[in-house]
């Protein structure tokens, strides 16, 4: 027998809602525009909808961020005394009203020095200045690292986090550090006290943040690193693109497409297509799992009989 030698299959998305309308009843020669415009939302709909389902370990990352940072300073302005200096994000600290910083390298005089943060959000910091026109070009650093950071709005949920303590000599040690609820964060007492954080917080925001306790105290610790779930990447039809999906996903994403046409174009075919769809995508979950030993162990007390 003689076979292809080759793993290179990987259809366009074109080619998989040509397949995917034939599912649905539909042939080639009846598709209009209209048609691939409803399939397109549809394929991202889905891909949505997949993101709700669980972890897709094909889009699990590590994301490495430094908890001491010079941020550049990409634009600075002033209104009615107050400075309001912008940086890039994502993984750079959101600094909280009542944190000092130190401003250099601005063009213009007023917007450095040394400052108490009045207001602040992902990607940018205000302070009171005594500048008057718009400025370019500086850093911003502050002697203790922030309790907070900003993370890619493309961030699903975060899955495993971990402190790095980075010795003078030899290798990097990694401590992981446990996730707590927003609840839990609001009541800590104390939310500035610094030293080894051992939990955080990941504020799922259009714009999320995640927030470490203890604060980070910029000696016992010096990176903060965390596993994340992506987001799928988007679907189109340009340039021949394929879906962000692996090989083993391809018919569950064929029969959820089919279903979804379906229920525009021939819905009196939908309910049996819905069937198809969740046995593929079951299928096709049951294998999105990592393989690995689980341990199960009794809690072990003293007994004592009375």
């Amino acid at each position: 027998m003689t076979t292809s030698g080759t793993y290179a299959f990987n259809p366009s998305l074109g080619e998989l809602t040509l397949y995917a309308y034939n599912l649905a009843g539909l042939r080639n020669t009846s598709l209009l525009q209209e048609h691939m415009q409803s399939a397109k939302m549809a394929t991202n709909m889905m891909l949505a909808n997949w993101a709700n389902q669980g972890v897709n370990l094909w889009k699990v990352d590590l994301v490495t961020v430094q908890l001491v940072q010079s941020l550049s300073v990409v634009t600075a302005t002033v209104s009615s005394g107050t400075a309001t200096l912008t940086y890039s994000t994502p993984n750079t600290p959101v600094y909280p009203v009542g944190f000092s910083i130190t401003v250099a390298g601005v063009n213009v005089s007023g917007y450095n020095g040394n400052f108490t943060v009045t207001a602040s959000s992902t990607g940018s910091v205000s302070y009171v200045t005594t500048a008057s026109t718009t400025g370019t070009g500086g850093t911003i650093t502050s002697s203790t690292p922030s309790p907070t950071y900003s993370v890619n709005p493309s961030t699903v949920v975060i899955l495993d986090a971990y402190m790095g303590i980075v010795p003078a000599s030899g290798p990097e040690i990694d401590r992981i550090i446990l996730p707590i609820s927003r609840t839990e964060y609001a009541s800590y007492p104390n939310k500035s006290q610094t030293g080894f954080s051992t939990t955080f917080w990941f504020d799922r925001l259009i714009s999320p943040t995640v927030t470490l306790w203890p604060a980070p105290d910029g000696s016992s610790a010096q990176v903060l690193k965390y596993y994340r779930v992506t987001q799928i990447e988007d679907s189109n039809f340009s340039g021949g693109q394929t879906v962000d999906i692996p090989y083993l996903w391809l018919e569950a994403f064929a029969d959820g497409l089919a279903y979804r046409l379906a229920k525009v174009w021939n819905p009196q075919i939908a309910p049996a297509l819905k069937g198809i769809a969740d046995e593929t995508y079951s299928i096709a979950s049951r294998q999105n799992v990592e393989s690995a030993q689980q341990y199960i162990s009794p809690q072990v007390i003293g007994y004592y009989r009375p």
